[in-house]
């Protein structure tokens, strides 16, 4: 017998993976330099569609913070471990076990004023001239009488009709699209699918290098961390608006290391299914 209780209904990917959809929430650092994964159960834990952004977090300013004026508690905990805390070796092992990397989702990021910060899309000249040749005459017929009068000045067409002035124009004229800045990586997804609860891939070559840390070669293996949905915790993430309103609450996951492990072979399966094997 149900419930008795409506739940709202949600369209099921075409050919989606059962792999995929009960996949464990983890973080894939790929053997391709700066390459990431992060498998359905996350982004959907995160909120995170196709298109959005993913960041990461850690907390090494302040285990650094720390070890300027060590507490009793850290000095037994190093002396413990023999590491001697006077020394840059003890200290870079001290940092590196207290070390905690976290993901979350993008934030967006504002001006002090409130503004938004502006990112451009990049188009390629040809993309440009293929948008003029398809939409050029819309493109002029869209514009202000200020801003028309400023192109058919430009051109020296004042009288130009919209169709001359379209027939005129250039990759020079037609300005990038602008899009709302995040923090963090803009993922994509290998199916041509929207939404949330996608497997999502992403780009970060700092942080990718980092998480790599210890691997003679880095590009060998894929490096696999368990996201702790379990075990999220809140942060005051600052957006970069002045005062108060700068400062947005989120969560953030913590993540754990799982294992080394050679990358899938192309042709056995897609490199960026991530396989729960």
């Amino acid at each position: 017998m149900k419930l008795g209780i409506k739940f709202g209904i949600n369209a099921v990917v075409a050919g989606q993976k059962t792999a995929l959809v009960n996949a464990t929430p983890q973080l894939i650092v790929k053997s391709t330099p700066g390459q990431f994964t992060i498998t359905s159960p996350v982004s959907k834990a995160l909120g995170i569609a196709v298109g959005e952004n993913v960041m990461f977090l850690n907390n090494i300013n302040e285990v650094e913070r720390a070890l300027q004026n060590p507490s009793d508690a850290i000095m037994n905990y190093c002396n413990a471990n023999g590491w001697d805390i006077n020394t840059r070796q003890g200290q870079d092992e001290f940092i590196k076990d207290q070390t905690i990397w976290y993901i979350a989702k993008g934030v967006l990021l504002y001006k002090s004023n409130g503004e938004p910060v502006l990112g451009t899309v990049r188009i390629t000249k040809e993309d440009k001239l293929a948008y003029i040749a398809e939409k050029g005459l819309e493109f002029i017929q869209s514009l202000s009488d200020e801003d028309k009068a400023a192109l058919a000045a430009a051109k020296n067409m004042e009288d130009a009709s919209d169709e001359d002035l379209a027939a005129a124009l250039t990759a020079d004229d037609i300005a990038s699209p602008t899009f709302h800045s995040a923090s963090g990586s803009k993922t994509s997804a290998t199916a041509k699918a929207t939404g949330v609860g996608l497997q999502l891939n992403f780009t970060d070559s700092s942080v990718w290098d980092a998480l790599k840390t210890g691997l003679d070669d880095k590009t060998s293996v894929n490096r696999v961390f368990d996201v702790k949905l379990d075990e999220a915790e809140p942060f005051d993430y600052r957006n970069g608006k002045a005062g108060d309103d700068g400062i947005e609450k989120i969560m953030v996951y913590p993540l754990s290391f799982v294992e080394d492990k050679a990358p899938i072979s192309r042709n056995k399966k897609d490199s960026d299914e991530v396989a729960e094997d």
